[in-house]
């Protein structure tokens, strides 16, 4: 194996699992925070609780699109997606992306490897 994938691998996990550990740290020090915080609340006295407001303009989901508002998150990662292949590949199959531009159809091995596969085969061992 190459000395360069070790590295890369070995200074891959070194990295997720120092990431690991900083969430760790900082998760327990917003619990504590939480917990000395807790103790300090005053309990609302007991009356008539306020009701949510229910008015002409509430969207109880998204924005407003209702069961249509997820797919236009998936329509904006399909785009993305695109541009960005679009960016780093040129182009797709045949359309001079990195396949090259097949003007006869087939790329030039493929027409080299079907001419020998049909040429006669030799007896010869």
């Amino acid at each position: 194996m190459n000395g360069r994938i070790v590295l890369g691998v070995v200074l891959v996990l070194v990295l997720i699992a120092g990431a690991v550990g900083i969430g760790t740290v900082v998760y327990n020090a917003g619990v504590a925070q939480g917990l000395a915080e807790s103790g300090k609340l005053v309990a609302p006295e007991s009356g008539a609780v306020p009701y949510p407001y229910y008015g002409p303009f509430y969207r109880p989901f998204g924005f407003g699109f209702g069961f249509l508002g997820l797919l236009f998150p998936l329509l904006f990662l399909f785009l993305i997606f695109g541009l960005l292949r679009r960016l780093f590949w040129r182009g797709g199959w045949g359309r001079g992306g990195p396949r090259g531009n097949w003007e006869k159809g087939v790329p030039p091995m493929f027409e080299e490897w079907h001419r020998r596969a049909h040429e006669p085969q030799s007896t010869e061992k």
